[in-house]
């Protein structure tokens, strides 16, 4: 028995014993055998908190979820001189907040400045949850990503461990003070939303009298699920590998290294 695949103007032809049997679009094949691959996600234990993850090559995105709490934050004061920097004047505040959830991309295991924060009224459970804007500083609609953060990491995750990684973004995100290093649109656009988050003393007040009141909030949806998300972040930072054509792939055979 022969089997011999061929590729025939853009489409993939088998023929078996010299009598063709099937085909199909090159792209549509690839992507069906690429999806029966085995893969580790992560070459370490997955860190506590990371619910979804999308690898390809060395690129890595994480979704991150943090569950309703009661966070006391350091906030831009209204009367701060600068929006940003070392001028920044802060107040510190106790804050009741749903779910969070981050989305972080990684390249060689370093961070690359594409990450997003949004809102969640419920745990997420499968790719196709939806997801919500925050009443957040600190984050912007950027080009395609609606709800960009702006972490301004100064630690280089790269020889970290995933573990550690995760710790210091956590740690960087609540740590670091909410201010207007992406403008105020995050917060400035929700708080006539509702009356317990119109003023950062209406929220502290209501966080006071019900930790869990962000539950309740019709918060504004972002118009993207949580898989959408992964999908187009992971493709910023690393394009999908699947050929479309025969010239595609001979240009991905050629920039693949011998085997040894």
């Amino acid at each position: 028995m022969t089997l011999r695949l061929e590729v025939v103007d853009g489409r993939l032809v088998w023929r078996l014993d010299g009598r063709t049997t099937g085909a199909t679009t090159l792209a549509d094949f690839l992507a069906a055998f690429f999806g029966r691959l085995d893969h580790e996600a992560l070459p370490e234990a997955i860190p506590e908190g990371v619910r979804f993850i999308r690898r390809r090559g060395d690129a890595v995105v994480l979704v991150l979820e943090e569950r309703p709490q009661v966070r006391t934050v350091q906030w831009l004061a209204d009367d701060s001189p600068e929006p940003v920097g070392p001028g920044a004047v802060y107040r510190t505040a106790t804050l009741a907040f749903p779910y969070i959830v981050l989305v972080v991309a990684f390249s060689h295991g370093a961070s690359t400045d594409v990450q997003q924060c949004f809102y969640r009224p419920a745990p997420l459970q499968i790719l196709g949850d939806v997801l919500f804007r925050p009443n957040l500083l600190n984050v912007t609609a950027v080009e395609t990503l609606p709800c960009w953060l702006c972490l301004k990491l100064k630690k280089d995750l790269a020889p970290l461990s995933w573990e550690e990684k995760v710790r210091a973004i956590r740690t960087h995100f609540w740590g670091a003070g909410f201010n207007r290093s992406a403008g105020p649109a995050g917060w400035a656009a929700m708080r006539d939303l509702d009356p317990r988050i119109a003023s950062l003393e209406a929220w502290e007040k209501a966080s006071k009298q019900d930790p869990l009141f962000p539950l309740t909030i019709c918060w504004r949806p972002a118009g993207t699920t949580v898989g959408e998300v992964l999908e187009a972040m992971l493709a910023m930072i690393a394009p999908a590998p699947v050929p479309r054509s025969a010239d595609e792939l001979a240009t991905l055979l050629v920039a693949c290294p011998p085997a040894s």
